[in-house]
């Protein structure tokens, strides 16, 4: 019976080093109920979120002083942020 054990934990072993850590890293945390995250997936869903406002800046302005005052900052890539688009404006009455 030992010797089915340690072909085993071999086998697990082996599989295990050809495995993605951060994969395996991410396993254990789930395993033990805590839900593991990507922080850059995160910061594009809060990028896109807050290039998706349409209020001239003033909410990321507002975000980026509350953490400021708690000591963080928002650390978001703003090279790909894409220009506010206006609404299209009517070149008269139309008949």
């Amino acid at each position: 019976m030992s010797d089915l054990r340690k072909d085993l934990l071999r086998q697990m072993k082996a599989i295990r080093e050809k495995m993605d850590p951060k994969l395996v890293e991410r396993a254990k945390l789930a395993a033990l109920g805590k839900v593991p995250y990507d922080s850059d997936a995160a910061k594009e869903a809060v990028g896109h979120f807050l290039d998706a406002k349409r209020d001239g800046g003033a909410f990321r302005r507002k975000l980026e002083q509350a953490l400021k005052a708690e000591g963080a900052a928002l650390d978001l890539d703003d090279g790909e942020k894409a220009p506010p688009t206006a609404k299209p404006r009517r070149g008269g009455r139309v008949t």
